[in-house]
């Protein structure tokens, strides 16, 4: 929603909205010129308001969309209103369960070094920012598939990194997620191109649906590798194939292999993704990410001892949204075995998409790790002012000499809050 409002300001459009709580994001959208509200309320609309634009969290029954209905209002959401600026532009969408937002900046950070002047809108920040505006007819955009945000959008090119089950809230099954992803890759320009992961057999097995027929492969296997991931400053397995299939979109360019390894080479990564953040008193060195899901765990956890080979791991883990934590739980409970030892937070709910009632809860994942059997030790840590002085406690306490003592900060919630008091 930022990096969209960012889009409009860059336009001259007056541009207003409000959050529930305060933020850093927020407080950039002031400083370019947005008039921010902390809270939901109808007066929050300016009275010559032409147009609303919502997340997919904010329900009906809103006190803002209420009012924007009483007057009239034309009202979108934001994949909506995403749409009609992709199909303006001459847009790289970036799809796929996991890697849309590495992969996403990957690409403008290569694009941006071959001279394309893009505009960007990213669901991450890339040097501090969410949002470049270019100059270009070039767009780069994240295309969600969660609520088939991504069918509004009719891009010029598009790349898929991988399709997961994921987002099972809103998908029945597999069965139903392909589809949603091949009715989003049938409405990629027929002039343009589509690059897809052939590791990924979910992928393969759509390639008969495709209706476009310029499609590009992109492989860990491919002869790129070793250059490539030598150059990489960011770790992983998942690293490596989000740069590969960043280079085989910017080879379909016309883009060079010296400014495309040029520009991987100075790529530093993006926030929350094992982003690097400190170290704290008692010595651990600190990594935020954003990993929410089974597949995604254990490519970070996978990559944290890739870089720590000989490291004692520590994995904070807040699961996000209770419907994926009881329908992928079987995953979750084997998604950790890279990590020495494991705290559990409570889950984090999600506005606008979680039900009150809960079957399993983090206690009940931390049993099942537990019961795995694959790792050191497996605690739960519940919600109180004091959780952020126990942590530290529990840290100091399972902290070893002669080792390198990681923590990650892992989830999609508001973790990182409990990050920033962790280095204080």
């Amino acid at each position: 929603m930022s990096s969209l409002a960012s889009w409009f300001l860059a336009q001259n459009w007056a541009v207003s909205g409000s959050d529930i709580q305060d933020s850093q994001i927020l407080k950039n959208l002031a400083k370019k010129g947005a008039k921010v509200k902390i809270g939901h309320k109808s007066s929050n609309i300016p009275v010559n308001a032409s147009l609303l634009i919502h997340s997919a969290a904010i329900l009906n029954q809103n006190p803002e969309i209420k009012e924007a209905k009483a007057r009239n209002m034309e009202i979108l959401t934001y994949a909506q209103a995403l749409g009609r600026v992709v199909n303006d532009y001459k847009t790289i969408a970036i799809a796929g369960a996991h890697g849309k937002s590495t992969t996403t900046a990957m690409v403008a950070k290569i694009l941006i070094e071959a001279g394309f002047d893009p505009t960007l809108i990213l669901g991450s920040k890339i040097d501090g920012s969410n949002f470049r505006f270019g100059k270009s007819d070039y767009l780069i955009v994240e295309a969600d598939e969660y609520d088939g945000s991504f069918w509004n959008y009719h891009p010029w090119a598009a790349l898929v990194t991988n399709i997961d089950l994921e987002h099972l809230d809103f998908y029945k099954d597999l069965g139903a997620i392909k589809k949603s992803f091949i009715k989003f890759l049938n409405q990629v320009d027929k002039d343009g191109f589509i690059v897809l992961n052939k590791d990924n057999e979910n992928l393969v097995s759509i390639l008969p649906s495709l209706k476009n027929t310029h499609v590009a492969w992109y492989s860990l296997k491919d002869k790129r590798r070793k250059t490539i991931k030598d150059l990489l400053k960011v770790p992983g397995k998942h690293n490596l194939s989000n740069a590969l299939g960043a280079t085989t979109l910017a080879l379909n360019l016309g883009i060079d292999e010296k400014t495309i390894f040029k520009a991987l080479s100075e790529f530093k990564g993006i926030w929350r993704r094992l982003e690097y953040r400190g170290e704290t008193k008692s010595g651990f060195k600190v990594f935020d990410d954003y990993a929410h899901h089974p597949t995604e765990i254990k490519a970070s956890l996978q990559a944290l001892k890739e870089k720590f080979p000989d490291s004692n791991l520590v994995c904070v883990f807040q699961p996000h949204q209770a419907k994926r934590l009881e329908a992928l739980f079987k995953d979750f409970a084997k998604a950790f075995n890279q990590a020495d030892h494991l705290i559990l937070l409570d889950v984090y709910q999600v506005v606008g998409r979680e039900e009150t009632s809960q079957n399993v809860t983090s206690e009940d994942l931390a049993m099942a790790v537990a019961n795995n059997n694959k790792i050191k030790d497996t605690s739960y840590l519940p919600d109180s002012p004091e959780r952020a002085d126990i942590l530290k406690i529990t840290l100091e306490e399972i902290k070893e000499a002669k080792k390198d003592n990681v923590v990650v900060m892992m989830g999609a919630g508001d973790i990182f809050t409990l990050t920033d008091k962790l280095l204080k």
